[in-house]
């Protein structure tokens, strides 16, 4: 029981701290524009060339459009296959590219391990053991899992030479970098000596999220932890879970808000929109810069600073 406590209790820590990062990114003040081209929810006719809607002759009259499928059309290799980086570094793309294949595929083990003790708790019985449904159901767990573990162990490991041997990544990589690296690859790692002699059909991690589900009662015979690299591994796992959240590896899903809320933001300001009520409340920040020319010394709001006449002459 101590094992399903310890990963109830991480689970709540990934929800709570995440809550918290949306909460505090979502009541950020309004960001200052980027104005970097092409916007990719942009209507085709725009982003073949690099385009906005505001090169329209009276573009503030028209309804605003966007392209949710243009959007899903860059994001879907930027995401899955880091095309960004394969554009920009490609030699780092050979490491890092398998390493969040990895991860991504134990993302999808885990949502497929849930669907099966979803469907076996409810009693679906094209589901069950046997079953058509149910073969392709864990043969395709089995896939995603054991491919996974094996492009995560081989792909954090180009990950760790690459910023033990290159000089320029190495040169800012901190203590901070190289712990999360190390620690994702102990898992895979681990999970890998776990499954590999006597579980490859990953049948301990079913009984596991069964046990889950129901505090352990629906497999009251079932003891997890029973070899000491299954404990391990289900620590690890774990921990892993609470963790992410709480570094810079939650950019997996907080990018989202950079791409869509700042990077893509070309929404416009219409009168007695939220974006002017925004705007209205930056003015009231009151700036500390320590440039003269700005007069920015604590006691005056932006909007006194942009409304004044420049005091600083050359």
């Amino acid at each position: 029981m101590a094992f399903y406590i310890l990963t109830y209790v991480c689970a709540v820590v990934f929800i709570l701290a995440t809550g918290c990062l949306i909460y505090k990114q979502i009541t950020l003040p309004l960001h200052v524009r980027w104005e970097i081209y092409p916007v990719q929810h942009e209507t085709s006719a725009q982003t073949t060339y690099g385009g906005s809607y505001m090169e329209k002759v009276n573009w503030w009259t028209r309804p605003y459009k966007t392209s949710p499928i243009n959007e899903v059309k860059y994001m879907v290799p930027e995401i899955l296959l880091l095309r960004g980086l394969w554009k920009e570094n490609r030699r780092l793309w050979f490491a890092s590219f398998p390493f969040h294949l990895g991860l991504y595929l134990m993302i999808a083990t885990l949502v497929l391990l849930l669907l099966h003790a979803c469907f076996t708790l409810w009693g679906f019985e094209a589901f069950a053991d046997g079953k058509t449904c149910g073969i392709l159901l864990s043969g395709l767990m089995t896939v995603t899992g054991w491919v996974g573990l094996v492009a995560g162990t081989f792909g954090g490991l180009g990950i760790l030479y690459k910023r033990i041997t290159d000089r320029e990544l190495r040169i800012y990589s901190t203590f901070a970098d190289y712990f999360h690296v190390v620690f994702i690859l102990l898992f895979f790692f681990l999970a890998f000596l776990t499954c590999l002699p006597g579980d490859p059909f990953l049948n301990g991690a079913k009984a596991y999220v069964l046990g889950l589900l129901t505090a352990g009662a629906f497999m009251p015979s079932y003891a997890p932890g029973q070899n000491i690299f299954g404990a391990l591994t289900i620590v690890l796992a774990s921990l892993l879970i609470a963790y992410i959240p709480l570094t810079h590896m939650s950019h997996m899903f907080m990018k989202y808000f950079l791409y869509h809320n700042v990077k893509w933001d070309d929404a416009p300001n219409r009168q007695g929109s939220l974006i002017e009520s925004a705007v209205m409340q930056n003015l009231k920040f009151k700036p500390t810069w320590k440039a003269k020319h700005i007069g920015a010394d604590g006691t005056k709001s932006w909007q006194d600073i942009a409304s004044s006449a420049p005091k600083e002459t050359k």
